[in-house]
């Protein structure tokens, strides 16, 4: 598990709204400093820690 920081909320996505698309910062492991773009299904704000079971893949963009 790696630690990330949410640095912004882009937008909801999902049938019905219930996954929130995030900017994360890595705060752990090889790929530390790094912002990443993820989907959340948990409620989340700015300035919460995520923890992410991988760092690798990142969610495609909203359109």
């Amino acid at each position: 598990m790696v630690d990330a920081e949410v640095v912004k909320i882009i937008g909801r996505t999902g049938i019905y709204g219930e996954v929130m698309q995030v900017m994360c910062k890595v705060s752990d492991g090889d790929n530390k400093g790094r912002i990443i773009r993820r989907n959340v299904r948990t409620p989340v704000r700015e300035g919460d820690i995520i923890d992410l079971t991988e760092t690798e893949r990142e969610a495609k963009p909203l359109t």
